[in-house]
């Protein structure tokens, strides 16, 4: 229950950075695009997936 709603929090944050500075995340996006054909996309997915399999982990072991 605690996981679900620590989800929850993360989502309504990350929606209220959408909706509080578009722009931003639009040049973010922009930016992204124009380097995809130069950083390797798949090293990055690995490492933040095992980061957040990690912390799911851990979450699980702590929180009764």
């Amino acid at each position: 229950m605690k996981a679900t709603l620590l989800l929850v929090v993360l989502v309504v944050l990350g929606l209220a950075v959408l909706v509080g500075e578009p722009a931003a995340v639009a040049a973010g996006f922009t930016a992204a695009t124009g380097h995809a054909t130069q950083t390797p996309e798949p090293a990055w997915m690995l490492l933040s997936g095992a980061t957040l399999l990690g912390l799911a982990s851990a979450v699980r072991r702590l929180v009764p």
